[in-house]
């Protein structure tokens, strides 16, 4: 079982707020051949970052990535992010040098906050379930956890962060 994240179908963006990483379309390659080999993935969709890429555009170009690649599911718990005190301050600065002006937009609105959800949450997780039932997705994140149970033995590899 492999899961990945996927964030924005924009390549660009991917290479601006995943330096480090593979880009969306390497991931999907990535997906495809997973799949193609008969080994099950799952995409986790996150970070969804408020004002760049909470888009219904953005969402829809990830969702048909998934429904491509026809993996087991896609896990959601909305459309934001979690800040950790010390990691939002590293953000807030990545944020500042690519995209000018947003820091203060998101210190405005978040401040200090935790969960840092998108105002676009309601209409973006709407549309994320209505697209996956659509496209025959697996989108229920209790299901999904309970299908990644089934697995006995788990492997955990590095895990990049957002700008790292």
């Amino acid at each position: 079982m492999v899961q990945m994240t996927l964030t924005t179908g924009d390549e660009e963006l991917c290479r601006k707020i995943e330096p480090n990483v593979s880009t969306t379309k390497e991931r999907f390659e990535a997906l495809k051949q997973l799949r193609e080999a008969g080994i099950p993935t799952v995409v986790w969709l996150s970070p969804i970052l408020p004002f760049i890429n909470d888009t219904e555009e953005n969402i829809s170009a990830i969702l048909d990535y998934c429904a491509e690649a026809r993996g087991r599911g896609v896990i959601c718990f909305g459309m934001g992010l979690t800040l950790r005190e010390g990691n939002r301050e590293y953000f807030y600065s990545q944020l500042e040098r690519h995209f000018p002006g947003m820091k203060e937009r998101y210190a405005d609105k978040y401040g200090d906050r935790y969960v840092v959800t998108s105002p676009n949450n309601g209409r973006l997780m709407r549309l994320f379930h209505d697209r996956c039932a659509a496209q025959g997705i697996m989108h229920d994140n209790s299901r999904i956890f309970e299908y990644l149970s089934t697995f006995e033995e788990k492997t955990f590899g590095r895990q990049l962060t957002l700008f790292d």
